[in-house]
């Protein structure tokens, strides 16, 4: 049965973005700002605001996972706002490792064409820089893969609490992640599983002489929709983990 009950609550959340009797133009809106994401920080800041008010109402105001109104933008924007910023700090030495470690593999090269080196010891230190950056760039990935389990928490943690600093209260995060911990894999496994859709969908759009010139906007509508059922997702996760610890008393 409770098996059952599962498949039905996830059926649900996958659908909740079309029961809404706006869902078009709500979905439209958060479609058309992963479209401007290539406009500097101000896009991806309201979206991520509008994800963490959608976290905020499932796991704080025990509501069912539903679209909120595009109607406080300076809210969803200051919101927005400390998730980009913790997400920021948290990508921050993953990025240094794998800029280090590719940077460091032109060392070499540089030094051979400005004469520090001949061309033999060039080819010794090249080797050596790139055995190190490889090395470097694989932490950095490693770093990257933790961070990307770690920040979807502490990213709801920074929506319920509504604080920039709850992202790094790690203590917390860590003992609603234990506390609901196959929650959170269910959701990390949708979201993958929704990732590689998208990505043999695109190719599939590519494919087509006709299709192709839909295929940006597909995949914003697609990222967009992924995202929203993303938030409903670790919002049930990070509820039913806080519930738990109530329960208990911790």
């Amino acid at each position: 049965m409770a098996k059952q009950k599962l498949t039905s609550d996830i059926s649900q959340v996958l659908s909740f973005p079309f029961k809404d009797e706006k869902w078009l133009s709500k979905l439209a809106i958060a479609s058309v700002l992963i479209f401007l994401s290539f406009i500097p920080v101000f896009p991806v800041v309201l979206f991520l605001g509008y994800l963490a008010e959608i976290i905020r109402r499932i796991a704080m105001d025990q509501e069912s996972p539903s679209l909120p109104e595009w109607d406080d933008l300076s809210n969803y924007f200051q919101v927005g706002f400390r998730l980009f910023g913790a997400g920021a700090v948290y990508m921050l030495p993953a990025t240094l490792f794998m800029v280090i470690g590719y940077a460091g593999m032109f060392i070499p090269v540089a030094m051979m064409e400005i004469g520090s080196l001949t061309e033999n010891e060039a080819m010794y230190y090249m080797i050596a820089a790139y055995a190190a950056g490889f090395g470097l760039m694989g932490i950095g990935a490693m770093l990257s893969m933790v961070t990307g389990v770690i920040l979807p928490v502490a990213g709801s943690h920074v929506a319920v609490k509504g604080d920039f600093t709850a992202a790094f209260r790690f203590k917390e995060i860590w003992q609603i992640f234990k506390a609901n911990w196959s929650g959170f894999l269910v959701a990390f496994l949708i979201i993958i599983g929704g990732s590689i859709v998208l990505y043999y969908g695109s190719y599939f759009l590519i494919a087509t002489v006709i299709l192709c010139c839909l295929y940006p906007f597909a995949l914003c509508v697609m990222s967009a929709y992924l995202g929203l059922v993303g938030a409903a997702l670790f919002g049930e996760a990070y509820r039913d983990g806080t519930a738990r610890l109530l329960s208990r008393g911790e």
